[in-house]
């Protein structure tokens, strides 16, 4: 009884994720930087958030708007995924660049066996002082039907498995 009522949460979840993409693919978000000065719009999300608790990855600088910064790009380091949504993730990483002008993305990433490249641009910057690891905030931008159904079923199975996980704690 309990897989089949997981089962349909799970199936909800993803018609949920669908509809919502379909009805807000041609919203743009407009967010900032920590750099950046003036006002914004709230952080609002448009697409749940599952914490995958510092999932390693690896990230490519594909493209700098600041010319000045042509030397970077390219540069890959190693960060660790904090959440990820089927339309953005946040990522901690030591690596420490300037994200005022346009910046954008590779990032690979192993979920649950299943392998991901998505790329997007970076729409935050936090930094965390006492750690001295910076969180940045990333949209997905072109990504097929295909790879954002096939995100969404993978992160599926993630709370799936999370809220199987925590029925266990529970009649412990």
């Amino acid at each position: 009884m309990t897989q089949i009522i997981i089962s349909i949460i799970a199936f909800v979840a993803t018609i949920t994720f669908y509809y919502k993409y379909t009805k807000l693919k041609d919203y743009k978000k407009e967010s900032r930087t920590s750099t950046d000065s003036g006002i914004f719009e709230d952080n609002t999300r448009h697409n749940f958030r599952i914490n995958l608790h510092h999932q390693p990855c690896l990230i490519t600088l594909t493209h700098l708007e600041n010319s000045q910064l042509s030397q970077i790009k390219n540069k890959q380091f190693y960060g660790y995924v904090d959440n990820i949504s089927t339309s953005g993730l946040k990522f901690l990483c030591n690596f420490n660049f300037p994200v005022k002008d346009r910046v954008m993305i590779k990032l690979n990433i192993t979920i649950k066996s299943y392998s991901f490249t998505l790329t997007g641009e970076i729409i935050r910057k936090e930094e965390h002082n006492q750690n001295k690891q910076i969180a940045y905030g990333v949209h997905f931008n072109k990504m097929s039907e295909k790879e954002r159904i096939r995100s969404t079923k993978v992160l599926n199975e993630v709370i799936v498995e999370k809220k199987k996980k925590s029925n266990m704690v529970e009649i412990r």
